[in-house]
């Protein structure tokens, strides 16, 4: 009703952003993970014998990865979560780790919504 009281986003160019070839695709997670404390998760490589913790903004990247936005979507969306200046560079940091997680294999990139499969969803202390 009142959306002319909303902010209006002054998003910068995103260059990055508009040259990248997957930015209409959705993105999922395709790895095992789990809650190893309240801020952290860890992840089950399914290619390796191995656990990944992350830094935050992969993790961030990751616990997104739901399939429900596309990629173009979700720089926009973490923009919006900056309450002053957004970061000139905030679009070359989300792709930067977006290739990186796709390097890993514990995402994909997808050309339609579709939720991860059951097993990567929820973390794994969460499922029943």
């Amino acid at each position: 009703m009142f959306s002319f009281f909303k902010r209006k986003p002054n998003y910068p160019s995103f260059t990055a952003l508009q040259s990248f070839q997957k930015k209409d695709a959705y993105f999922i997670r395709v790895a095992q993970w789990y809650w190893l404390n309240d801020e952290m998760i860890t992840i089950i490589d399914p290619h390796n014998a191995r656990m990944l913790t992350m830094d935050p903004w992969p993790q961030l990247v990751f616990l997104a990865a739901n399939g429900q936005m596309t990629v173009q979507e979700y720089v926009h969306y973490m923009a919006d979560k900056y309450s002053g200046t957004i970061p000139a560079e905030l679009d070359k940091t989300i792709l930067h780790e977006l290739e990186k997680l796709e390097n890993y294999r514990i995402i994909q990139f997808v050309n339609g919504q579709q939720r991860p499969e059951s097993r990567f969803e929820l973390p794994l202390k969460d499922r029943k």
